[in-house]
């Protein structure tokens, strides 16, 4: 008998071009750990699923689905990783699936009072941030821009930046980090 997962998780790991090695970083977990769990005699801990799963962008069900195709993966909201920083002020949604290496969109909230620090992406990526609603502060190299809604900041991602909320009213923007 094959087991769903098993397949399920080498069929994933297949389609995003990933090594055993780089899905378990991503997952958090020891490479021996995934290693087992694409054997078909596997017996996996639910929490250890979920953290591939997660890894992989797609949710639990996709793990043991018979969907051959390559070319769509839809993520739910729920299945999406959540950073909150600055007491739950700042939240960040990873919107771009594990597929997409070399591209991050994260659909950002920041919350009045809000200030956060960006963490510098690898020399020569480039971050767009789009305000859709609200002010935000975008500073870079300590120089700060004030992005109102509907307008666009870029940089490049390797310099110091950090993200804010000086107004009276919540901010919702997205961020998308390019890497060449």
């Amino acid at each position: 008998m094959t087991n769903p997962i098993s397949e399920g998780i080498k069929r994933l790991r297949n389609q995003h071009k990933l090594t055993q090695t780089r899905l378990a970083e991503l997952a958090q977990i020891p490479r021996a750990t995934l290693a087992n769990m694409e054997n078909d005699t596997a017996n996996p801990s639910i929490s250890v699923v979920v953290k591939v799963a997660q890894a992989l962008g797609v949710t639990v069900d996709d793990l043991i689905s018979k969907r051959k195709s390559v070319h769509v993966t839809q993520i739910d909201r729920k299945d999406m990783r959540i950073l909150t920083l600055d007491d739950g002020k700042f939240l960040s949604t990873k919107a771009s699936p594990i597929s997409s290496q070399n591209i991050h969109i994260n659909d950002i909230s920041m919350m009045p009072g809000c200030y956060c620090k960006g963490v510098p992406h690898p020399e020569g990526s480039h971050e767009l941030f789009l305000c859709l609603e609200g002010t935000a502060t975008v500073e870079v190299e300590g120089e700060k821009y004030a992005v109102e809604s509907g307008n666009l900041i870029y940089f490049h991602g390797h310099l110091p930046h950090c993200y804010g909320n000086d107004g009276a009213k919540p901010v919702h923007a997205i961020a998308v980090v390019y890497m060449t």
